[in-house]
Formats: structure tokens, sequence, C-alpha cells
């Protein structure tokens, strides 16, 4: 079965998603951090006051809480890196597909642009100009309503607006 080609609003909804789940990890490393370093700060403010020998113990859980908040820093770091380097080939992923995009419009733009100038080419002026004339002639009726119709369009469409 053929893979369905994603646009590019797709892809960068995969992107937006990918970085949410991404940032949702962060976000619970750095509350883990957080929790530690509150409850090291607790701990410490627990210990001033007490017996100096309550010290050690007070220093010791400080020092466990830091390095929990240590180990959570760096998950995060790990976890970001992770994220910023996804971001970075779905972007790269997104503008090859862009650039592709651009590419063919723009050799369509280019022959659509050439037929039009050899039909603009084809065309005697001269004649139709003489028709024109001729037409006007053999109907002038028709011919004051289709030019009061088309300066009414054309009035209505270059009006300004408020």
């Amino acid at each position: 079965m053929a893979q369905k080609k994603k646009t590019v609003d797709e892809a960068i909804e995969e992107v937006a998603e990918k970085a949410t789940g991404g940032l949702t990890g962060v976000k619970d490393s750095l509350a883990k951090a957080q929790q530690s370093m509150e409850s090291a700060k607790s701990t410490m403010q627990d210990a001033y006051g007490k017996a100096r020998d309550r010290a050690g113990v007070a220093a010791d859980r400080t020092r466990v809480y830091l390095e929990d908040a240590k180990k959570y820093l760096s998950e995060a770091r790990e976890k970001m890196g992770g994220m910023a380097e996804k971001s970075r080939d779905q972007a790269e992923v997104l503008y090859a597909k862009s650039r592709e995009q651009y590419d063919a419009l723009s050799e369509k733009s280019k022959d659509v642009y050439e037929k039009a100038k050899l039909k603009v080419a084809e065309v005697d002026f001269k004649q139709k100009g003489d028709e024109v004339v001729e037409y006007v002639r053999a109907n002038p009726g028709k011919a004051v309503l289709i030019a009061v119709a088309v300066g009414f369009l054309v009035g209505y469409a270059t009006r300004p607006r408020d």
C-alpha cells in the first residue's frame, strides 16, 4: 500500500506534537529537580537552630537531595538535546519538501508563461480591432450595453473600500 504524502501543515503539526511530548518530559524532570532543591532547602532550614550532631545528618541528607537534583537536571538536558535534534531533522525534511514543491511550481509557471506568450504573439490585434469596430457598427445597442456593463464592473472592482 502506497504511503500517503504528508502536507507541510501535517508535518508541522507532527513536529509540534513531538515537541510537546518532549517538553512534557523536560517539564517533569525540571519539576523533580525543583522538588529536590526545595527539599534540600527545607532540610537546611530544619537543621538551622538544632544541635551540632544533627547538622551532620542534615548535611548528608542535603547532599543526597542535591545529587538527585543534579541527576534530574542532567535528564532534562538530555531530553532537550534529543528534542532539538528531532526538530532539526523535521525542519530539514520540511525544507526539502517545500523546496521540491517550489521547484515544481516554478517550472509549471514558466511553462504557462511561455504558452501565454505564444498565444499573445499569435493574436493579430489590428484584425481584432477591425472586428470590434464592425460589430459596434452592426449592433450599436448591444455595444453600448456591453460598454456600460464593463464600465460598471471596472468601477466596482477599483472603487476604494472602507
